[in-house]
């Protein structure tokens, strides 16, 4: 095959990514952000099945305009189950957010004090105050999911 071709990929219906294909390369700080979208998902399987066909990598830059365009023709059956899968992929990081040693406080019971103002010099650009000291620990506030951790 030519290096400069890309072959016509059918990606998977149902998806073959297990839930823990899907998050298996996160590190412990990603475990704490949100599964990917059944668009991201999609793109995984499409990845997947190039490199079955080609057996290397590939530049993303040179084969993303393929994916995009492979999953603006696929059907809503197929969007749907990457969809739950996504979904899939959340629940069981909820699952590990939950069995971890990590604590979360939410706001609602608890909240650090607010951090002080900024000098006002227009020249110095100051960015936002993301630990929080609380005794011994640090607070670390996740606006996502809008809960604080404790670490």
């Amino acid at each position: 095959m030519d290096n400069n071709e890309i072959p016509l990929i059918n990606v998977p219906y149902p998806p073959e990514l297990s839930v823990e294909e899907i998050l298996s390369r996160r590190s412990d700080e990603r475990l704490r952000s949100r599964a990917p979208n059944q668009y991201f998902i999609y793109r995984m399987a499409y990845i997947k099945q190039l490199r079955k066909i080609i057996g290397d990598n590939i530049s993303m830059i040179r084969i993303s305009p393929y994916i995009s365009s492979s999953w603006s023709k696929e059907p809503p059956e197929v969007k749907e189950a990457y969809k739950r899968l996504s979904g899939q992929a959340e629940n069981r990081l909820k699952e590990i957010r939950k069995s971890s040693s990590l604590v979360i406080i939410h706001e609602s019971l608890s909240s650090p004090p607010p951090p002080p103002s900024p000098p006002t010099n227009n020249n110095i650009i100051y960015g936002p105050t993301f630990f929080y000291p609380y005794f011994d620990y640090y607070y670390y506030y996740d606006y996502y999911n809008d809960c604080y951790y404790l670490y």
